[in-house]
């Protein structure tokens, strides 16, 4: 139902013990249909939360994919993923008549090992409903950006609001608006982000051949793209790096 064994192969465990994870449906198929579907998945969420000793720090469904921040060991995280997603298929299978997979045969997850890149993972997640038309964050149900804002919900919200200072700089922070440079002030060290990092935020905004993708965008596509990349925290050398397109082209778009 899931699309394969989730936990057959070996992952890199976190230092910090949090871990960007990603969950997408099989041939980049929708994996909810309505709210009863997302309703449904935040329960197994909340389940994640409280029998697998998972901590969860930020959530977002989209159409076709989910994000989290989540706290644990890759053995309680994956034993609680493979439940959800097993559980969840078995629901949506039935619901709607579908037959086969609904999700990719594996979560995605890289370690998140420094604050910088907890807050742009962070801020990255709560900016995803923006692709769905929505005008800002926090106009947006099925995200954790709700309880950050100070509604109750799943997320332990405390470590993030400690580094950013509270919920105002929090809502300032993940303002839309804001470009990479912005971001600077909000950690001592400013927001950056290493190669790997950069690599895995590009492949999560455009697939694993986000390169091609980009290069062949037409002009007013592309530029947004790379705006985007920029204020997730990608720097105009690694872009150039990672995509091949020249510096003076990333710089004006």
């Amino acid at each position: 139902m899931t699309g394969g064994d989730m936990t057959h192969a070996a992952r890199r465990e976190s230092g910090s013990g949090v871990h960007h994870v990603t969950m997408r449906g099989a041939g980049r198929r929708r994996i909810f249909e309505d709210d009863r579907d997302r309703r449904y998945f935040v329960e197994g969420l909340r389940e994640l939360v409280e029998k697998d000793r998972v901590e969860l720090l930020a959530w977002c469904l989209m159409d076709n994919h989910v994000h989290m921040l989540a706290k644990a060991d890759l053995l309680h995280l994956s034993k609680g993923l493979h439940r959800l997603a097993t559980s969840y298929a078995l629901f949506f299978n039935g619901r709607h008549g579908h037959v086969g997979p609904v999700f990719q045969d594996r979560f995605g997850s890289l370690p998140v090992e420094t604050d910088e890149h907890l807050l742009m993972a962070m801020r990255y997640i709560h900016l995803n409903p923006l692709d769905l038309g929505a005008a800002f964050p926090g106009d947006y149900r099925w995200s954790s950006y709700g309880q950050y804002a100070g509604k109750p919900g799943l997320c332990d919200t405390s470590t993030v609001l400690d580094l950013l200072g509270g919920r105002g700089s929090f809502v300032e922070f993940c303002d839309p608006g804001h470009g990479r440079e912005d971001l600077v002030s909000f950690s001592a060290k400013g927001p950056r982000i290493s190669d790997a990092e950069a690599k895995h935020l590009a492949e999560t905004c455009y697939g694993a051949d986000f390169s091609d993708r980009l290069v062949a965008l037409d002009k007013s596509e592309r530029d947004r793209a790379l705006r985007r990349l920029k204020a997730l925290g990608l720097s105009i050398r690694q872009i150039e790096r990672l995509t091949g397109i020249g510096r003076g082209i990333i710089m004006r778009a």
